[in-house]
Formats: structure tokens, sequence, C-alpha cells
């Protein structure tokens, strides 16, 4: 059953376009995430879904009805906010029995349901607490609890891992994924952060501008990016300019550098037209005197500029010829060590793993 359905729909504040002529569908059980920077229209996309702001144009469809002139109270979904909106003179039990009250569900079964989610959610021992009493964590699960104690046929999230430090988001993540799996109940998710659309998303849509840039699976946007936007928007990317020279079965394509070097097809692409090569820096490997170039379609000379550490993986910047810089990423381990700015250094990796982008504008499937 498709649960949210959004036809031509259109918000203008002014001579301002916040969102233009989106369509999009979420089926039931998924979780769809709305992905963008900050002011792409992924919350007024979502604030138009739930029922707080109206469509300039267009219809917006919930669970097969028409819901575009449904008030919020009627929609019949639930809203986690970054902020948990806890009211922090009540408990955690009333906290979360509060919407079941304004249902005027009785007694017995309020604490039967309160107890369920606060099992759900991990949290069984803290139902006589305050607010101020729980961390940052526990505080974001209650305002999940008391979002699906009503049993709401879609949840919609603003950000609510936003106030979390970095450790703790990953957990909350992973918990949030696992009660999505368990409650097999739809969610709409907006952040700005690629690594939580990555870990948590059956579907990612990726808006730029107002406007729907890419839709589909993480892999999808991940592996095959329909545009430079996508393309640095979802992970680290190495973009270069460059020339279509040879097409066939695989395509040549010639860097600005000089540099020659093969790519995966791309129907759009026509000899003697100017595009973007993009590799992954995970694909670009560092070849050093003991490795063989075995394996390696394209390979190409540089010069370091420097090595950063991150934690588990280390990146090496190199410049080419005619300045363009490309960054190779290795995981970090003992004995690998650094490079030195200004040491040589040769550049390789596969032909499957390099594809190439309009240098303007987005590849329409």
């Amino acid at each position: 059953m498709t649960m949210v359905r959004l036809e031509k729909v259109n918000k203008s504040y002014g001579n301002v376009v916040a969102l233009h002529q989106v369509d999009l569908s979420v089926e039931e059980g998924e979780f769809v995430t709305l992905l963008g920077p900050s002011g792409c229209g992924k919350t007024t996309m979502l604030n138009l879904i739930a029922g707080m702001i109206a469509p300039s144009s267009g219809r917006i469809h919930i669970a097969g009805k028409d819901a575009t002139d449904i008030p919020a109270n009627k929609r019949g979904l639930g809203m986690v906010f970054q902020n948990y909106a806890l009211m922090p003179h009540m408990t955690i039990f009333e906290n979360i029995a509060f919407p079941l009250r304004v249902r005027r569900m009785r007694s017995a079964e309020i604490k039967k349901k309160v107890s369920e989610v606060l099992d759900l959610v991990k949290l069984p021992h803290i139902a006589n607490r305050k607010p101020q009493e729980l961390s940052g964590g526990q505080q974001q699960r209650v305002s999940i609890a008391r979002c699906i104690v009503y049993n709401p046929s879609i949840i919609l999230m603003d950000e609510p891992m936003g106030a979390l430090d970095k450790k703790l988001r990953e957990q909350m993540q992973l918990e949030l994924k696992r009660i999505h799996t368990e409650l097999k109940i739809t969610m709409l998710y907006v952040t700005h952060d690629q690594e939580e659309a990555l870990t948590m998303s059956d579907r990612i849509i990726l808006l730029n501008d107002g406007e729907v840039e890419q839709m589909g699976s993480p892999e999808e946007l991940y592996f095959q990016p329909c545009s430079s936007f996508a393309a640095n928007f979802l992970g680290d990317s190495n973009l270069m300019e460059a020339t279509v020279k040879e097409m066939g079965k695989t395509l040549k394509v010639a860097l600005c550098s000089g540099d020659e070097i093969w790519t995966r097809p791309a129907a759009f692409a026509a000899p003697g037209q100017k595009v973007k090569a993009m590799v992954r820096p995970e694909n670009v490997n560092i070849l050093r005197p003991e490795q063989q170039a075995n394996g390696f379609d394209n390979r190409i000379k540089g010069t370091a500029i420097d090595s950063i550490i991150l934690g588990g993986v280390i990146k090496h910047y190199v410049r080419l010829e005619g300045n363009a810089t490309v960054v190779a990423q290795e995981l970090t381990r003992t004995g690998r060590r650094a490079l030195t700015p200004g040491e040589p250094v040769e550049l390789a990796w596969r032909q499957d793993d390099t594809l190439v982008l309009p240098l303007v504008g987005k590849v329409v499937a």
C-alpha cells in the first residue's frame, strides 16, 4: 500500500520557491530519508506531509486518501523532533501516556501500552523519572516511545539525532533501525547527514534547491550518482574535468593533466564532449614499489601534497599535472606510512570504479 503520495507539489513563500513540482511515493513499511543541504526543501516537504503547512499547488495523499485539506491532528501521523519536546514537569510515564489520555484510553490499557513501548526502547526502569534526569540519548528514545505508543500509520522525524554526539548518534541510528524492523512502521526521516542516510534508509530522496535531484537505494545513490552534486553530497568523490576520446563497450577520457583513463560506458557521452570523471577515494590505490599494478586499468602519476590520519582511515592528497588534486583513501594499519610532501606518487584504480557525469546538470534516466 502507498502510504504517502505527492503529486506535483509546490510550496512558495512570495517569490521564493521552497519546493518545486515534487512527485513522491512512499510504500508501507519503508524507511525513507529526505537528504540534502540546508535550504533544499526537506523540512518543508516533511511539514507539508504533516499538515503543518499547506501546499501552494499539488495534492498530498496519505494511506490512499487525499489529505491535502485535512488538518494535522486528523492525519494520524506521529512526529519526532530534534529537541525531544518532552514536558519537564511530567514523569516519563506521563509524557508517554499523554497522547493516549488525549485519546481517552482507559487507565489499564494506558499502563500496558506505556510499559510495552518502554520495553521496546530498552528503558523499562525510568518510568518515574523526569526528563531532566535522563541523558540526551535516553530522552530521544522517550520521544520515540511517545510517538509510537498510539500506533501511528506513519512516523515523521525531523533531524532527531542532531543534538547528540557522534558516538551516541551512531548507537541511536542502530536502535531506530531495530525499532523500524520490529514494528514495520512507515518512517520518513529528515537529515543532512549522509552517513545517517546510508546507515538507516531503505530509500533516499536527495533534494537540491527545492527539487528532487535523485532517489533510490543507498547503494544506487552511492555507486551510480546522477550528477556532480549527488556524487559530492553522498560520500567523498574525486571529480576531474575531462574530454571524451573514445567510445564503445568502455569509454576513454583525457584528463586536464593529459593522462588518459578508462571509465564505465555512458549513454549521454559523445566524442569531444566535456565531462567529469568520478572515482571514489577508497577505490584509488597508492602504488608502492613492492606492489604490482595487476588488475588496475588506470595509472597516473602525481606529487604528494599531504596525508591525514582520520582514525580508521588515512587520506592521501596528490596533485596531478594541471593542478588537479586526487584523494586516495586506505585503511590505517601498522606500517602504513604517510606520504612525504613533494614525493612522486603513482595512483591506480579500476575502470569499473570510474564513471563519467555531465559537466553541468544530471543524467536523466
